[in-house]
């Protein structure tokens, strides 16, 4: 229905433009008063009809605050970056018990919550991490198998004899090749960066064995010019799978 067509809206405007006439009318009385009691009768009932005037507008105020259309604001959310964007799902969206799309405008009407879930993202970025591990693993199992044998003896007779060389006081070029072959690179690069400092100058073999380990964790890792640079290094300490991994790298054409 036109709200000018309302009945009640008919209503309401008679009311105020009586009420609007009446205190015209009081006031031009109260001007052309000629005594004090006629001008005082005239402001009394000029009083009441404030009034019920104040007393109408206070209960038409109500009247629509309790009943008078709301409109819902139409809320959207955005992320940023997209998840898309780094081959993560969409997080799902549900707001009264019904998903919605995050293109979607959710009409908020009252105080119920907005869920998000991000259950799919933390199941996929569980599945990259589990893929993640086992390529390091596959890393350093391949890294160690180019190594001349008795590096993986050595490491099999100390696990054997129930020594570990990440311990105190043990080898720690051992140590740092373990961690490797185990997929850990993150710590077998701090274990080797140190032995290659600590190994004494005239052991050629430990330090060497320790920069063939950083090559290849940085070949695993797509630092190509940083691993050359130690598998060089360790090449000139007479290391036969530092010679191997170089000269793979260097047969590959440069991009």
């Amino acid at each position: 229905m036109d709200a000018i067509a309302d009945p009640r809206t008919i209503l309401a405007a008679g009311a105020y433009g009586t009420a609007l006439l009446f205190f015209v009318y009081g006031g031009y009385v109260l001007q052309k008063a000629r005594s004090a009691e006629q001008s005082r009768n005239v402001r009394w009932y000029l009083g009441i009809g404030a009034v019920v005037a104040l007393a109408m507008i206070g209960f038409d105020a109500f009247k629509q605050q309790l009943g008078g259309e709301r409109v819902a604001p139409g809320v959207f959310l955005t992320f940023s970056p997209k998840f898309s964007a780094v081959g993560l799902p969409e997080p799902a969206v549900e707001y009264r018990g019904q998903a919605l799309a995050l293109s979607a405008p959710i009409q908020v009407s009252d105080q119920s919550s907005i869920n998000i879930s991000v259950d799919a993202i933390l199941e996929k970025v569980k599945g990259l991490q589990q893929d993640n591990r086992q390529l390091q693993s596959a890393l350093g199992s391949a890294a160690l198998a180019s190594q001349p044998k008795e590096l993986a003896e050595r490491i099999a007779a100390a696990d054997s004899a129930g020594q570990d060389p990440c311990a105190r006081g043990g080898d720690a070029t051992l140590c740092g090749w373990k961690q490797l072959s185990a997929g850990q690179l993150a710590r077998a690069e701090t274990t080797l960066l140190q032995a290659a400092k600590d190994a004494p100058a005239a052991d050629n073999r430990a330090k060497g064995a320790a920069l063939s380990g950083l090559g290849e964790i940085y070949v695993g890792q797509g630092r190509i010019d940083e691993a050359k640079v130690q598998l060089r290094k360790a090449a000139e300490l007479g290391n036969d799978g530092a010679k191997k991994r170089l000269a793979t790298l260097n047969r590959q054409p440069q991009r």
